[in-house]
């Protein structure tokens, strides 16, 4: 069942004769197919653009979702001046200020 080929020269002879039976015409449009294959393939390529987006797009939001959270420093700085206008109601210069100005009035 197993049909073993020809040798190598024996089938470019063949494929030498083959070519040289075709009409102008059939290797005309044989050669414009070749052509019109080529330049298809020529085309921008968006699906590798959009492709290299999403990547782009993906590491950004990794990125941003790795960074740490802002230094707890800050946040005790805050609650301590938060804490301490308590100072200004318990000082009566600022009232005997006040009251010696016309600016209580307003």
């Amino acid at each position: 069942m197993s049909r073993t080929l020809p040798p190598d020269d024996q089938l470019h002879a063949l494929h030498q004769q083959a070519v040289e039976s075709l009409s102008p015409a059939v290797l005309a449009r044989l050669r414009a197919a070749r052509h019109a294959s080529a330049a298809s393939r020529r085309r921008p390529a968006w699906w590798l653009a959009t492709a290299l987006a999403g990547v782009a797009a993906l590491g950004i939001g990794v990125n941003l979702q790795m960074r740490a959270p802002p230094s707890p420093g800050i946040a005790p700085m805050v609650a301590a001046l938060e804490a301490d206008t308590g100072t200004l109601d318990e000082n009566p210069d600022l009232y005997l200020w006040l009251a010696s100005t016309d600016l209580a009035m307003e």
